[in-house]
């Protein structure tokens, strides 16, 4: 059967558009769904290819801000963490001369104390000893900045005499800090060891000064016990650092041939070239000393010890064959013969200990004209050089070397200073605080 067909006379009739969700071509319904899963047309009013390369320059931006925010957070806490890892511990050398600083503050605040505006002997003492003790103070300083007090801390002025009680107590404190620092002098690195020891060295001869001006007190160090009296700082430093070997034990392998920290020329049983300073008394004065330069080394620092011992001997023997001293003078010359050879032989036993030979004391010594134009001039310059020569010996050895050493100044400061005017406040460092590098 055949569709009708429309003629095209005809009326045309007219279109509508569909309702609203039905699909005019496929007479559908179109649902929400449909609506929603379509794509738009029209998203939005800028260029389609724009929003995603701003969307990934945004995400950018906000990473590297996290990162540098983590990397500030991170910093902080390692610098947290590290505060204390970054501050090693402090080492013997360092603890030992912060106590000793503090020692000799505290001691001179006690000894200004005491001393008062008194005028008699002791008070006069105190007074120096004060100073001196200051001045010990700005030398063991190790921060830079030397503190330097110049007025006395505590309460009011008082007369310092015999019967305050406070002054064999001030005596006692002096002595027991005199001893702490030679012990610890002999565990010391070089530097600190020298002046520990020197300090130690002065403190013990102001306690005896002390003693013996305030009177014997049985409590008290009056009368000079100090650490050479009880043993000497070699008991000391055997109680504080263990074991100290003797002269001449458990020798070094020493290499076949070679004598270490001797020069060239040298031969057992002579005198090295440089040592004749050592009993050289030179200068325009009479009692004017040419004193070695320091040691370089701990076999260098000992031959100077043994050329000055020697040394002085010689010249002492050289005086009382010129000179025709008073018999108790003649005879105390001749006490310190003998004394200055022994220590000489002292010395000459720790040489094999720095493979250097044991050699006996040399015939003569060089002397300077002004040292035989006048010699009873020129024995007490040579009698000051000892101290310099042992702390140069202190610091560059160690062992029962050094402890040896430290020994020896100490007895010298004594026997050099027990009746001189003043103390120094380090024997045989010429530096004073002024000179020191950060004052």
């Amino acid at each position: 059967m055949l569709p009708p067909t429309r003629c095209c006379c005809s009326p045309r009739l007219p279109t509508f558009p569909a309702p609203r969700g039905i699909d005019a071509d496929q007479g559908t319904f179109v649902t929400s769904s449909i609506v929603v899963d379509a794509p738009s047309n029209n998203p939005g009013s800028g260029p389609v290819t724009a929003r995603p390369r701003g969307r990934l320059a945004a995400r950018a931006r906000r990473l590297v801000l996290f990162l540098a925010l983590g990397a500030v957070v991170l910093s902080f806490g390692l610098v947290a963490g590290s505060s204390g890892a970054s501050d090693p511990a402090p080492t013997f050398s360092e603890t030992a001369l912060a106590d000793a600083r503090a020692a000799a503050r505290n001691l001179a605040a006690e000894a200004q104390a005491l001393a008062g505006e008194g005028q008699d002997p002791l008070a006069t003492e105190l007074r120096q000893q004060a100073e001196g003790l200051r001045t010990q103070a700005a030398l063991l300083a190790d921060t830079g900045q030397a503190q330097r007090s110049s007025a006395a801390a505590g309460g009011g002025a008082r007369t310092a005499d015999a019967a305050d009680p406070q002054t064999p107590e001030y005596l006692q404190e002096l002595a027991e800090s005199a001893d702490v620092n030679l012990r610890a002098a002999w565990r010391a690195d070089p530097g600190t060891a020298r002046l520990l020891a020197a300090a130690g060295a002065a403190q013990q001869v102001w306690a005896a000064r002390g003693g013996a001006l305030a009177g014997p007190d049985p409590s008290g160090p009056a009368g000079g016990t100090g650490a050479a009296d009880r043993g000497g700082p070699g008991t000391a430093a055997a109680d504080a650092g263990g074991n100290v070997p003797g002269a001449g034990a458990d020798s070094p392998e020493c290499p076949d041939g070679a004598v270490p920290g001797a020069e060239p020329g040298d031969e057992p049983g002579t005198q090295p070239a440089q040592s004749s300073a050592a009993a050289a008394p030179s200068g325009t004065g009479a009692g004017a000393a040419e004193f070695p330069a320091a040691a370089p080394d701990a076999a260098a620092a000992l031959r100077a010890a043994v050329d000055a011992e020697f040394g002085t001997a010689y010249a002492y023997e050289v005086a009382l064959a010129q000179v025709r001293p008073p018999e108790a003078e003649r005879t105390q010359w001749q006490t310190r013969v003998a004394e200055h050879e022994s220590r000489g032989a002292d010395a000459v036993a720790y040489l094999p200990g720095l493979c250097l030979p044991a050699v006996a004391p040399v015939a003569g010594y060089r002397l300077e004209a002004a040292f035989l134009q006048d010699p009873a001039a020129g024995l007490p310059a040579l009698e000051q050089q000892f101290p310099a020569v042992y702390a140069d010996l202190v610091a560059l050895s160690e062992g029962g070397l050094r402890s040896w050493a430290i020994g020896r100044l100490a007895a010298v400061t004594n026997e050099l200073y027990l009746q001189a005017d003043t103390v120094p406040a380090a024997p045989g460092l010429a530096a004073v605080p002024d000179d020191l590098p950060w004052n």
